[in-house]
């Protein structure tokens, strides 16, 4: 159970639908075998990812997150270590058949995802290194299927996910102080930080209607978009303007997932 409690098996889940989002962006469903070992190399990458950064972060979740496989002592650091290493190898040589750029993708997220536990999360532009792995992920299905719209869902993807990143920093200030941590709120102070984040999600509102406007959308889209992910966006941006406290910066924080899983919903329909 802890093998499967490590990985986040949820967000090893949104990996493979981003990898399929990129695909499918601006073209509708369709399902072919490299796209779907594609999607099941995503998830191979992302458990990988997710199993280093908790072999970094022993110290700081015994903090933060106590019940996490390695802080709580469910699994050991020399398993782990031996597990994120198949992971490793598995996604890298199941890329090899999916070509050459799609192969250098992944080899060089796997490697990204390893500097990033390793030294860019306990620097201050940790939460764009976050942001460009979360994007690159829909880059990755538009590689397989050769659909260069992928492009869209990747700048989406980057201006939630870094403002995102910095609020649940904001959240995990007193750990990440404890173990030398200098990350964007550290560094910058919370309301910076949280204005940093307020300016990337109004970037986010403001190119989300540019698929219709150039018709590579439909205006399904652009409806899902403008009655559902607006208000929740904008609320946060308001919100982080104004300091929340602990519980609503978690409460943001969820939103924001909220909202990532509607801008995919509509980018399919």
């Amino acid at each position: 159970m802890a093998y499967f409690v490590i990985i986040r098996p949820t967000n090893c889940v949104i990996t493979s639908i981003a990898i399929l989002v990129g695909a499918w962006v601006g073209r509708g469903l369709q399902f072919s075998p490299p796209l779907m070992l594609a999607a099941i190399i995503g998830c191979l990458v992302c458990a990988f990812g997710n199993v280093v950064n908790d072999l970094q972060d022993i110290e700081i979740d015994k903090i933060n997150n106590p019940k996490r496989p390695l802080a709580s002592g469910q699994l050991d650091k020399k398993n782990a270590k031996i597990f994120a290493l198949f992971l490793f190898i598995i996604s890298s040589l199941f890329s090899i058949s999916l070509g050459v750029l799609p192969f250098l993708l992944v080899v060089g997220v796997l490697i990204l995802l390893f500097l990033y536990a390793l030294y860019f999360k306990k620097i201050i532009f940790g939460n764009f290194v976050v942001a460009l792995i979360a994007g690159l992920s829909f880059i990755f299905g538009g590689l397989v299927t050769e659909n260069p719209w992928a492009i869209i869902p990747f700048l989406f993807s980057f201006f939630i996910h870094w403002p995102r990143e910095v609020i649940k920093d904001i959240i995990d200030i007193k750990g990440d102080k404890s173990v030398g941590v200098v990350s964007l709120p550290i560094a910058l102070g919370v309301a910076k930080s949280s204005n940093i984040s307020a300016l990337c999600l109004a970037i986010l509102c403001i190119i989300l209607p540019l698929p219709f406007v150039f018709k590579v959308l439909s205006l399904r889209y652009i409806l899902v978009v403008l009655i559902l992910a607006y208000p929740l966006v904008i609320y946060a941006i308001f919100r982080l303007l104004k300091n929340p406290d602990k519980a609503g910066l978690k409460t943001l924080s969820h939103l924001l997932k909220i909202s990532m899983a509607i801008g995919i919903i509509a980018m399919i329909l």
